[in-house]
């Protein structure tokens, strides 16, 4: 871990604490963290940052973002396909039919799979994770082991990327929406999520909000951050939309009751990072989540950004 903060983005030192006291409620790595925001550039950067091999460490759990919508549970796919009718209205309007795709940090590849009914020139995908690079191949995705900034693609070959769930693990968010930027074609789209540090959900709960989930999330961002950091990187119309998406609202409360387990790491309670009500709550918390969302503050952010053609 590194101890000494410097935002990683703009470089400046000079910053506040957001939040501290966090714990990893979910899997139970060894340790206690806060989120400093920059002075400069507002972004919320983890403290102390992990390095490499941390994170590493970090994943090497039974980790529910490697598992597939159908080991979730019947309530979890019952919720899924409803989402995934809409996801595929609104990913229509944003690629074309017959697009070279690229999904950075594709876990188990199931997320590129929903793309068939765009009929993909390419579906490519990103990984660090040994494990998920063997269960997306297993889906016929075309998957580089490692990080973004060491992958090994020329310039202008995507009509679409998509970073879901992504940018908030990676070591520096700055040069990873600059390597998209190149990659894409004039013309081309940069589509994902990340949890909003700005929303009810986070005010409400603090060290126990789910869009946390340390030392994993090493950066946080806000509506007004996140369209910064992409008109920096030479993306125009940029656009942030509150998601309707219970998840960070659900592990909130899960966190809360969980948080004087005494050992977390081998917390009865919890499977895959989730305990048997979680389902249970994404429904219950749906409601609560709409009004979130019709008052702008919910706990995710959908994002677009397009290359100039």
């Amino acid at each position: 871990m590194i101890h000494e903060y410097a935002c990683r983005v703009c470089g400046t030192d000079g910053h506040s604490v957001a939040v501290s006291g966090i714990r990893d409620w979910e899997y139970g790595v060894k340790g206690e963290w806060a989120y400093h925001r920059c002075e400069r550039c507002q972004l919320l950067q983890l403290h102390p940052f992990p390095e490499v091999e941390d994170l590493v460490e970090a994943y090497d759990v039974d980790y529910h973002g490697y598992r597939t919508s159908a080991e979730k549970g019947r309530l979890y796919r019952m919720l899924f396909e409803v989402k995934d009718r809409l996801f595929k209205k609104k990913i229509a309007a944003q690629v074309p039919k017959g697009a070279a795709l690229l999904d950075v940090g594709c876990g188990s590849g199931e997320y590129l799979r929903r793309m068939a009914f765009l009929e993909p020139s390419r579906i490519d995908g990103i990984d660090f994770n040994s494990k998920a690079v063997e269960l997306a191949r297993s889906k016929g995705v075309d998957c580089f082991q490692g990080i973004f900034p060491d992958y090994p693609s020329e310039g202008s070959t995507y009509d679409a990327i998509f970073m879901n769930n992504y940018l908030e693990h990676t070591l520096n968010p700055d040069v990873e929406v600059k390597k998209a930027f190149r990659l894409l074609k004039p013309g081309g789209r940069l589509i994902g999520e990340v949890p909003n540090f700005r929303s009810v959900d986070q005010r409400i709960f603090g060290r126990y909000w789910g869009g946390n989930h340390v030392p994993r999330h090493t950066f946080q961002f806000e509506p007004k951050s996140l369209r910064a950091l992409f008109h920096g990187a030479g993306f125009k119309d940029v656009k942030t939309n509150q998601e309707l998406s219970s998840n960070h609202l659900t592990l909130s409360v899960q966190n809360w009751f969980q948080r004087n387990e005494p050992d977390l790491a081998n917390n009865p309670s919890i499977s895959h990072g989730r305990t048997w009500y979680y389902n249970h709550l994404l429904l219950g918390m749906a409601p609560i989540n709409l009004f979130f969302k019709l008052a702008g503050r919910s706990g995710v952010m959908k994002f677009f950004g397009s290359k100039p053609s």
